[in-house]
């Protein structure tokens, strides 16, 4: 038995000082454990802003080069018109996300721009199918894009700032699949064309957009985020305002580093991802007047053909996400970019025989397949092919320039090859990019590289914060 004598118990000032210290680092500690917890229902609710994004825009790209069709017989003419949206996006949106970096109001520094950016995008895609002339067309269509572009970078910014880095790979394929739920209604809504009238279909996604933005301010308060008190917490300290700047290459150096590399596999890389995304981006825009000239199917019909891609991309993305660790990324891209010539020339001869709508499916389904094969490795291997995780931000840059760049030229192009072939030859002309795709794919001899523990670490910790 240990006695200690009353006189002996007898605590210093130090000791004291040390023992509240630990207690407050423990009480600490625990509020961290908490706070670090990875809230599925809250990140599936930051979600509502990207689908409420994703939801207008299918049921645009499905319907809107139909409206446009009424008025030009160009597809390429078309084509430029519905890349209006991603010419304006890669103006405004990196400025918007700049913007709200250095916002600081009650409602938080993402949330004011989706309070104005989504009822003002929801109006002005109402607006859309009540229009009486090109003009007026043409106006809510610019209007409706800059209004989106207001506010898409700030609903993507908004899952990192409430999600520690630890758990971003899973916040992200929660966004993801938020969006790709807003995808499936709103190809989906198109069926519904002859039931209900186009109005009252943009009616209802408009509601849904703006249910989803009071849902999403009811639910989460951004003032809470862990991120937003951060920087809070710092400006309180230094009694002025942190600004968030990011330093990124610019394009010309970053592409002058490419270039200086002995090996090619980076640039001919993002060469298959620029025309890859020319044959998908000029597909997805056009493909509803196709479905109508050609297949002979209704807008709704035709509006619908986009749906059937967009269920298989979703039910097989993360069984697919297994594949490349099996046979390698560069050969899961492959196979789906095989899978889309061979669909797209299939599709071709099945227009010309103008098949019923259950049999155009076949290829279709097959075709979101592929799609979940090229574009979830894609950026995985434009991160192995950064030489460290240094030039991650660099080599990020120009996969979103490229692809971007991509999806701006791509409905004209295929719009313009389609216009001197006819409509017909469609997805013909679609096919030709992804043969050029293969071709630039065979001269990447990289991407598959094994890092040392260290290097993983190292890698994917600039990658999420990123």
């Amino acid at each position: 038995m240990i006695i200690i004598k009353k006189k002996e118990f007898y605590i210093s000032k130090e000791n004291y000082c040390i023992l509240s210290l630990k207690s407050t680092l423990k009480k600490y500690v625990i509020k961290m454990s908490e706070t670090s917890k990875f809230r599925v229902g809250q990140t599936f609710t930051i979600g509502l802003a990207f689908f409420s994004s994703e939801i207008a825009w299918s049921l645009y790209n499905a319907q809107v080069p139909l409206l446009l069709s009424d008025y030009f017989s160009s597809l390429f003419v078309i084509g430029l018109l519905m890349a209006l949206d991603n010419m304006i996006g890669v103006i405004i949106q990196p400025i918007m996300g700049s913007i709200s970096d250095n916002t600081r109001t009650k409602f938080g520094r993402r949330m004011p721009y989706l309070i104005v950016g989504i009822p003002l995008g929801a109006l002005f895609f109402f607006l859309i199918p009540t229009q009486t002339s090109i003009i007026m067309l043409l106006i809510y269509m610019f209007f409706f894009g800059l209004s989106m572009g207001f506010y898409r970078a700030q609903a993507v910014s908004l899952m990192p700032d409430f999600v520690r880095p630890v758990n971003r790979s899973k916040g992200n394929a929660i966004i993801n699949l938020m969006g790709g739920l807003g995808v499936a209604i709103g190809y989906g809504f198109s069926i519904l064309l002859g039931i209900i009238t186009l109005q009252l279909m943009f009616l209802i996604i408009s509601i849904i957009m703006v249910v989803a933005l009071l849902v999403l301010l009811w639910r989460i308060k951004e003032k809470d985020s862990y991120s937003y008190q951060l920087i809070l917490e710092m400006e309180g300290k230094e009694g002025e305002k942190v600004k968030e700047e990011k330093i990124t290459p610019g394009l010309i150096e970053s592409i002058k580093d490419i270039a200086s590399e002995e090996d090619r596999s980076t640039l001919f890389m993002l060469l298959a991802i620029f025309c890859w995304f020319i044959g998908y981006q000029g597909i997805v825009a056009l493909i509803s007047i196709y479905g109508v000239q050609v297949l002979g199917y209704s807008e709704g019909l035709a509006g619908f053909l986009p749906f059937i891609v967009t269920v298989p991309l979703l039910i097989s993305i993360y069984p697919l996400s297994y594949l490349p660790g099996k046979i390698g990324r560069r050969k899961t891209i492959k196979i789906g970019v095989i899978l889309w010539t061979v669909m797209l020339i299939v599709g071709f001869f099945m227009g010309l025989a103008q098949v019923q709508l259950y049999i155009m499916a076949i290829p279709l389904a097959l075709l979101g397949i592929g799609w979940a094969m090229i574009n979830t490795n894609s950026i995985v291997i434009v991160w192995e092919l950064a030489p460290s995780e240094k030039k991650i931000g660099t080599y990020t840059g120009l996969y979103y320039f490229f692809s971007y760049f991509a999806a701006i030229l791509g409905p004209m192009v295929v719009g313009g090859l389609t216009d001197l072939m006819g409509i017909p030859f469609l997805l013909l002309n679609g096919a030709i990019f992804f043969i050029l795709a293969f071709i630039m794919m065979m001269f990447v001899k990289r991407g598959e590289v094994e890092l040392t523990e260290e290097e993983k670490l190292a890698r994917q910790k600039k990658i999420q914060e990123l």
